[in-house]
């Protein structure tokens, strides 16, 4: 049975996103017949996956506050970002008759220029959120359609061309040479000497403590035997946490995010190493965004939110000090309730960590740079196995499949682009 909430939240469910269902009829009849069906066959697939606006799900637009569809409304890339699972269903359809042969590989899930993060000592793409496995194509559409979206907010329309061509150089450069890095972009260096205030633990606290939302009694009972659970995965991995590190000093919900704004989130704040609160940390505990119906992915049966480990892993360079997925665990208090720790997981957050914005973009040189490194980490990422020594099999079959397939992802990223900004304005109209 899946459930939405970890320890007590009444949210609906999302539903299985509708899949198209195409299927070619063979007749054998006149051959004038046989031409006239044909046709018409063709006609349909040939334009199935751009068959209308890319709207959000009716089930995800319910559950959103109003000040979020305020938002969505006002910016077309926060509208980008919320639509992911739309998006990649549209994906799935335009390439349905070439992913038997594309090899499954860990994916981001959700790549795109927001998603660049640093901090005082790395950079990348960061919130794995959705991570799965299937073919690479998932990411490199969904970060070229960010940048197509982005592009068209910031009237550089006239560089998306060029810019594709840059996250491609990086793409290729990361596919092709192993343990290559091309440095922290310089709109990063800019952005860490422009901190007016420097990140610092009790910067951190302060804000965990503002963001904390009220949880009913029962809902903290819950919270604390989960995190209980959480604490004995982590002292496998760090034997240093003592018995009272975990120990919760207060709880709440978090209502943040745009892509997943109306998927439940906790801040949990523990002792920490002493009785110092100066030491203490901050935690977040998520609940996993479902795939059903998407059928280009693979989400394990068992343990689902280790894909957001395993993609984190694999894909990520920003380290986080604590990351673990729920265990398949029964808690009697949960179970009774129908809920399941399994479907939640847990980091802990950093002071120096901040997302990029496209406010902060200056120029297109900017926005060139992230897109670039990107590309890298993407390409490096995509890689069964990264190890692999540079002129190998595996990074030349990547590498021909991504030149066979760039001019493709191109023109669909766009035209799903044109889509979206349809099923946007749809959206504002409303």
């Amino acid at each position: 049975m899946r459930v939405n909430t970890f320890p007590s939240m009444n949210e609906a469910s999302a539903t299985a996103g509708k899949k198209g269902n195409y299927r070619v009829h063979q007749f054998r009849q006149l051959r004038h017949f046989a031409c006239v069906f044909a046709v018409i066959s063709v006609a349909v697939m040939g334009t199935a996956h751009a068959a209308g606006p890319l709207r959000a799900e009716p089930e995800s637009l319910e559950r959103a506050t109003p000040k979020l569809i305020q938002e969505l409304r006002a910016d077309p890339y926060d509208y980008f970002r919320f639509v992911n699972r739309p998006w990649i269903a549209r994906v799935c359809d335009a390439f349905g008759a070439e992913l038997p042969g594309l090899p499954v590989v860990h994916l981001h899930g959700d790549a795109h220029v927001e998603q660049f993060a640093f901090t005082q000592d790395s950079w990348g793409l960061d919130d794995f959120d959705d991570s799965a496995r299937g073919p690479a194509l998932i990411d490199i559409v969904r970060f070229l359609g960010s940048i197509d979206v982005a592009a068209r907010k910031r009237s550089w329309e006239k560089d998306r061309d060029r810019l594709f061509d840059r996250f491609f150089e990086g793409y290729r450069r990361g596919l092709a040479e192993p343990g290559y890095t091309s440095g922290p972009p310089d709109i990063v260096l800019r952005l860490r000497a422009d901190a007016k205030v420097p990140a610092t633990r009790a910067s951190l606290l302060a804000w965990g403590e503002s963001k904390m939302q009220p949880m009913a009694d029962v809902t903290m009972k819950n919270l604390l035997a989960g995190v209980e659970a959480f604490a004995a995965i982590l002292r496998r991995e760090h034997p240093e946490f003592g018995p009272g590190y975990f120990r919760v000093v207060r709880a709440g919900w978090l209502n943040i995010g745009i892509g997943s704004a109306v998927n439940p989130k906790i801040l949990v704040r523990v002792q920490g190493p002493t009785d110092d609160p100066a030491d203490d940390e901050i935690l977040e505990i998520k609940k996993i965004a479902e795939f059903d119906g998407l059928g280009c992915l693979e989400t394990p049966a068992l343990q689902p939110t280790l894909r957001i480990i395993d993609g984190s892993k694999q894909i990520g360079r920003l380290k986080r000090k604590m990351l673990a997925a729920g265990p398949e665990l029964v808690i009697p208090g949960l179970a009774a309730r129908g809920q399941h720790v399994r479907e939640w997981w847990l980091q802990s957050l950093e002071p120096s960590y901040r997302l990029l914005h496209l406010t902060d973009l200056r120029s297109v040189g900017d926005l060139a740079g992230i897109i670039y490194d990107s590309g890298v980490q993407l390409g490096a990422g995509h890689l069964p196995d990264g190890s692999a020594p540079a002129g190998s099999s595996e990074r030349k079959q990547a590498l021909a499949a991504t030149a066979t397939f760039e001019k493709r992802y191109r023109t669909e990223a766009s035209k799903l682009v044109d889509d979206l900004l349809r099923g946007w304005r749809e959206l504002g109209a409303r």
